[in-house]
């Protein structure tokens, strides 16, 4: 059920669920705001997951860094971007967790580039997956500190949670995030301000499968590719509870997008190929 937001300068896009498990942007309320490998697959390009040596990784984080100021020039985030090229975007939210190594196994054996969204209290248990993440060359973002709506935090709750959980992302030697997912997709005028401040850009998402619910593999996978298209960003989740049919979805997702000829990016290079609107309006809801 869609959510609207309670309170002055709420934007919410969420939908209720369990505590612990991925919010997501409904696919149909929220409308958004180098040239893709032949064949659209995937190629070992600086967008892709290769093994990378230290002096590379740098190069690869202030592309990506380059990339994120120039989209914030357009807008200061999301959703899905204009369909100039035939490119989407794979996202994974709230990990990393105990399935996130063999996401990361899938995306390397079949050099697929995606953008990992990182909830701070999760590096706990599991530093040794974002290690493999970067040390695979995907991107990271923010995911806040523990998972909170940031609609029911002041400014100095919300600057805490974006702010602690990207000070753990750097101790463990990740660049400064510039990408950032609101928790739940729910966020207010006071996040937007924040970001704005923090020149971190704000990454929604166009195509929700549902895998936080766990409706079946299949189920997963024809949520991805009946709702495909340029320029789309698909939300799936690496933690936050069990994960074990997104990780069997995987494999068919990738593989079904391919066949279709789309090239997955991360979502830099996406908002460079397919950039967001120019002064998109934030989506807005009404109704419940």
């Amino acid at each position: 059920m869609l959510l609207a937001a309670a309170g002055a300068g709420a934007v919410v896009i969420a939908l209720t669920r369990p505590s612990g498990g991925g919010g997501s942007a409904n696919a149909t309320a929220a409308t958004s705001a180098g040239t893709p490998a032949a064949g659209g697959h995937a190629s070992a390009s600086p967008t892709g997951p290769a093994h990378r040596h230290h002096g590379a990784a740098s190069g690869h984080a202030d592309t990506d860094s380059s990339l994120v100021n120039a989209a914030l020039h357009r807008s200061s985030f999301v959703t899905a971007g204009i369909p100039r090229h035939r490119v989407m975007a794979l996202t994974f939210d709230d990990g990393p967790g105990p399935y996130t190594p063999a996401i990361v196994r899938t995306l390397v054996r079949t050099n697929t580039p995606a953008t990992f969204f990182i909830v701070g209290q999760s590096l706990t248990d599991f530093s040794s997956a974002l290690e493999s993440e970067l040390r695979h060359g995907f991107d990271i973002g923010d995911h806040t500190e523990n998972h909170a709506w940031l609609i029911h935090l002041d400014e100095s709750g919300q600057l805490a949670q974006i702010r602690d959980a990207a000070s753990r992302l750097e101790r463990l030697g990740a660049p400064a995030p510039r990408l950032f997912r609101p928790p739940y997709g729910a966020f207010d005028t006071t996040t937007l301000a924040l970001l704005h401040r923090m020149r971190m850009f704000m990454v929604l998402w166009s195509i929700d499968p549902g895998d936080w619910r766990r409706p079946g593999a299949g189920a997963i996978v024809s949520g991805v590719l009946s709702h495909a298209q340029p320029g789309a960003v698909v939300i799936l989740h690496d933690a936050g509870g069990d994960r074990s049919q997104t990780v069997a979805a995987l494999p068919a997702i990738i593989n079904g997008l391919r066949r279709r000829h789309y090239d997955l990016v991360t979502v830099p290079r996406l908002l460079a190929l397919d950039p967001p609107p120019r002064h998109q309006q934030a989506p807005h809801l009404s109704g419940v």
